[in-house]
């Protein structure tokens, strides 16, 4: 018996797949799921899902979001997610540093904490883009 995983971002579906497991990062911590888990709901943080089927692993770096499992389906729906395999470095180092100036010129600026976050979550899910690349 398998766990489906369905990960969404506001864009559509990325991903519908039979698992044995998924790693999750939440702002408590990375959990493993597996099937048969308790139900349960968090709030997901950017960094590297990982899933394993058939006995390979694949990654995504995802966006923060949240998450819901209930009877051996997880729901994940994060702003942004891509596929390691798709991630090109030098785009991801490029965005990278964009997002880093953005944020810093907005501090600057003194914009408000609402639009500074924003800022600072860019610049994590294009750190996890670089992480990625790099595993």
């Amino acid at each position: 018996m398998a766990l489906l995983l369905e990960l969404t971002t506001p864009g559509g579906v990325i991903l519908e797949v039979p698992v044995d497991s998924v790693e999750v990062p939440l702002r408590s911590g990375v959990v493993t799921l597996l099937c048969g888990h308790l139900p349960m709901a968090g709030l997901v943080d950017s960094g590297i899902l990982a899933y394993f089927a058939n006995g390979k692993q694949k990654s995504v770096a995802i966006d923060s979001g949240f998450l819901h499992l209930q009877n051996d389906h997880v729901t994940i729906m994060v702003d942004q997610a891509i596929h390691v395999v798709d991630i090109d470095p030098m785009e991801a180092e490029n965005a990278r540093k964009c997002a880093e100036i953005a944020l810093e010129n907005a501090k600057k600026e003194a914009l408000d904490g609402e639009e500074i976050a924003k800022l600072e979550a860019k610049v994590r899910y294009q750190i996890t883009k670089q992480q990625c690349v790099k595993h």
